[in-house]
């Protein structure tokens, strides 16, 4: 453990450190979904004011809502890897049911691995609490996630955002002991994808909170599914998952509700979030919301 991670607020000794870190976060913390929206004149050059707006937001609240007017839309080049090239982000996780620009399209049949066409996030079922990524290896997380919204659906749709470093908290003052449990290597299990008979991913086991060695920020992998996941099963770790699931049946006024209408984004480091079910009246205009996911994280403001 180097020492990053043993001077960060997150670690869970660093009791001083963390009030401090606390009474700072929760000081002017967003109150809606207003507060975090950016109005951007041109995404292919954001002004100064724009980018210091957003990376505030993100340092604050870990995500920024951002409006890109109808005159500057366009889908080649793409705005949102125009946006984030500005910020220095480039390392986009070029998953399979992405596309050639690493952008997935996230619509029934959006998917550019055919196999994926029946994965959640391309249908139009509602999508519990979860962080993006969640399956991936501890060195390649996603820190950086990022929505665009080409075309709303007719009905439904709307996502709910929750800053996990909120969540942290909720947690940590509701009882300390939970923290080191649930940052063990050991707590979380997502079993191996297959593909006709075949490991498409290995088995991954990993913490729900970490600590990244380089910066001392914080990361949380989760999913509120209760399939395709095993939680480790002991005295110490089944209050520390109860009370975890239990946070997110409960309601949170730093919840924020909406849906991402035509020209809308988000930027966020990879926080929780939910896809509510959604409908689209004709075959020929379906939904589509694009997603980029980056291993590397916004600078700090």
């Amino acid at each position: 453990m180097n020492d990053t991670i043993k001077n960060s607020p997150f670690f869970p000794g660093n009791n001083d450190l963390y009030q401090a870190w606390k009474e700072k976060k929760l000081t002017n913390y967003p109150k809606d979904l207003g507060d975090l929206v950016v109005e951007i004149s041109n995404p292919f050059s954001l002004s100064k004011g724009e980018r210091v707006q957003i990376l505030s937001l993100c340092a604050k609240a870990n995500m920024a809502i951002f409006h890109i007017p109808a005159s500057q839309r366009t889908d080649d080049p793409h705005p949102l890897l125009a946006i984030m090239a500005q910020f220095g982000i480039q390392e986009l996780d070029k998953n399979l049911g992405a596309g050639s620009d690493g952008l997935s399209a996230l619509s029934p049949g959006g998917s550019a691995h055919a196999p994926f066409s029946e994965y959640i996030p391309y249908r139009k079922a509602a999508i519990g609490w979860h962080t993006d990524g969640y399956y991936h290896p501890a060195d390649h997380q996603i820190r950086t996630l990022c929505l665009y919204c080409k075309r709303p659906s007719d009905i439904g749709g709307e996502n709910s955002l929750w800053d996990h470093e909120m969540a942290y908290i909720r947690l940590r003052d509701d009882n300390p002991d939970f923290i080191p449990t649930l940052m063990d290597t050991t707590i979380m299990t997502i079993p191996a994808r297959m593909e006709n008979g075949q490991v498409a991913r290995p088995e991954r086991t990993g913490p729900v909170f970490s600590i990244h060695p380089r910066d001392g920020h914080l990361h949380m992998r989760y999913t509120h599914r209760t399939i395709s996941i095993r939680w480790r099963d002991d005295d110490i770790a089944r209050p520390a998952v109860k009370a975890l699931r239990t946070l997110f049946e409960s309601p949170s006024p730093q919840h924020f509700r909406g849906r991402l209408e035509a020209g809308w984004g988000l930027i966020c480091h990879n926080v929780l979030h939910t896809r509510e079910a959604f409908h689209d009246t004709s075959e020929h205009e379906k939904r589509i919301l694009f997603r980029a996911r980056y291993f590397d994280r916004l600078p700090d403001a």
